[in-house]
């Protein structure tokens, strides 16, 4: 059996008291007791909705106001209103832009799907249509640090002040369409700012899916489906051609369809449904270009696909080509969190790597690229997850390939809470019976997490955050408070101590529960 040296551990759950919960971790496994240190439980700070105006308030909204009224009912479940109505889906979306006079008219957009890789493609598109002298939008989602990274224009983000201003104006006809979801709001206040800041592409992400997404009411110049792996099956279907179907929701008749390379049963669907519509269809291969920012294999088949659309368009003579300007663009391109070494600390004893891989796809993509640029560096690997997810093969993974580990706990709701994601982690260690030795340590916040890193991590070693956003963007603002001054002055990282908790109440259990 594997040994599991368990040396914090902090019970989360409310009610739940960390000195119990972890002696019966200890005697469930048999694990050493003398290596638990017990800490101060530690409970998260909640968020009020007592801010929020009511509809019959008609005074101009503040930037915190206006995200308290954004998700005053959001929902952490994992499946949104499009699926419990599906029907109504897309119906309710195009009746709130019909109110707001159809701005998705008004612009042309690029419009992107897919598992993995998608947010990544978006930047890449934005950033080549931007540099060849068009004003562009860019729609993408979650945010790492403020939720103004969701909605940009010509690179910029929507301001407090306009974000404020145009939730103040559209708010009562967005009151009027009765079950509008947040992520409709929120498209639709994308869509708007677009047309109003005269917006000539946007480059739209999907949220989720692709067939009943709140953005798959454009229509679009030219699409792309990134890399389709297993995720949100709870949501999107429990084989990849169910997961797929979804995905190719968003191809149009006529209009070009670019894929990354997919698993066979993926990429039938996709021909299929393109075939059906008489869309264009290409399977783009790696880009293999130095100019490609981003570290990764995957990271040159998503410039091959921003790099397509790009050649697609300008073929149907609706954007002119400059060759080194699209480079530029490709070479400019910002996207934090994805493969990113946080700059170096003189007085850290380790370099810190944060990436957004959230499923077994990705992580196995992370780890191979940790192969290739860091061959044979010993890795510590600060781990978080959200609950919607399948975290037994993640974990395997994990201790395949490293036998130091940090267990921590985003402030998002929808995160797996640490007593029971170290519950389920010392299980696959038990289970292993390789006799392989495995350090883990159960951190209450990124900052201890990065303290206890430091001091399992052999020289030469390196550190790596992983498991969700939410988990790369906390880390980002534990390795900006501990070591300031190292990011860019325009980094989003310094927008985070500013921003509004998103998080509603949530209900409290009764005593002892």
């Amino acid at each position: 059996m594997g040994t599991f040296c368990l040396q914090q551990m902090f019970a989360l759950a409310e009610g739940g008291n960390p000195l119990i919960f972890t002696k019966t971790i200890l005697l469930k496994y048999n694990l050493p007791e003398h290596s638990f240190i017990p800490t101060p439980e530690i409970r998260p700070v909640q968020a009020t909705t007592s801010n929020i105006p009511t509809a019959a308030e008609s005074h101009p909204m503040t930037y915190e106001e206006s995200l308290a009224w954004l998700f005053r009912d959001a929902r952490y479940s994992g499946r949104g209103r499009k699926y419990d109505n599906p029907e109504r889906s897309l119906a309710r979306m195009r009746e709130i832009l019909d109110h707001l006079g159809n701005p998705q008219q008004r612009f042309q957009a690029v419009h992107i799907t897919g598992t993995k890789g998608k947010g990544s493609t978006s930047a890449y598109s934005e950033s080549i249509l931007r540099h060849l002298g068009y004003r562009t939008g860019l729609f993408t989602s979650p945010h790492l640090h403020t939720f103004r990274e969701r909605i940009r224009v010509n690179g910029q983000l929507i301001s407090r002040d306009e974000l404020a201003a145009l939730i103040s104006r559209v708010r009562g006809k967005m009151e009027a369409v009765e079950d509008l979801g947040v992520f409709d709001r929120i498209t639709a206040l994308a869509f708007q700012h677009f047309a109003d800041r005269g917006v000539e592409f946007a480059v739209v992400e999907v949220g989720l899916g692709g067939r009943l997404d709140s953005t798959n009411v454009l229509l679009p110049a030219v699409c792309a489906i990134t890399r389709i792996s297993m995720d949100h099956m709870h949501v999107l279907g429990d084989t990849i051609e169910k997961i797929a179907w979804e995905k190719a929701g968003i191809i149009k008749a006529g209009v070009p369809i670019f894929s990354a390379p997919q698993q066979p049963e993926a990429a039938a669907v996709l021909a299929a449904r393109a075939g059906e519509l008489d869309a264009p269809y290409q399977v783009v291969q790696p880009l293999e270009n130095d100019a490609v920012p981003l570290a990764g294999s995957h990271q040159q088949v998503n410039a091959a696909l921003a790099w397509a659309m790009t050649v697609s368009l300008a073929q149907r003579g609706m954007l002119r080509m400059d060759w080194p300007a699209v480079e530029q663009g490709l070479t400019a391109t910002r996207w934090p969190g994805r493969f990113e070494m946080l700059p170096t600390a003189p007085d850290a004893p380790f370099s810190l790597l944060v990436d957004c891989a959230h499923n077994v796809d990705s992580v196995t993509l992370l780890f191979a690229t940790l192969h290739k640029f860091h061959p044979g560096q010993p890795v510590t690997f600060i781990f978080g997850a959200n609950r919607d997810k399948e975290l037994g093969p993640e974990m395997e993974l994990i201790l395949d390939n490293t036998s130091r580990v940090v267990l921590v706990q985003s402030q998002h709701p929808k995160a797996t809470p640490l007593a029971q994601l170290a519950e389920q982690f010392a299980q696959h260690v038990a289970q292993r019976g390789d006799g392989h030795t495995v350090q883990v340590v159960a951190a209450s916040t990124m900052a201890d997490a990065l303290v206890a890193a430091n001091a399992m991590t052999p020289p030469g070693g390196l550190l790596v955050g992983s498991g969700s956003v939410f988990v790369a963007a906390e880390l980002r603002e534990a390795w900006n408070a501990r070591h300031p001054g190292l990011f860019p002055a325009d980094d989003w990282v310094h927008t985070a101590a500013g921003e509004p908790v998103l998080v509603p109440p949530q209900p409290q259990p009764a005593p002892g529960v």
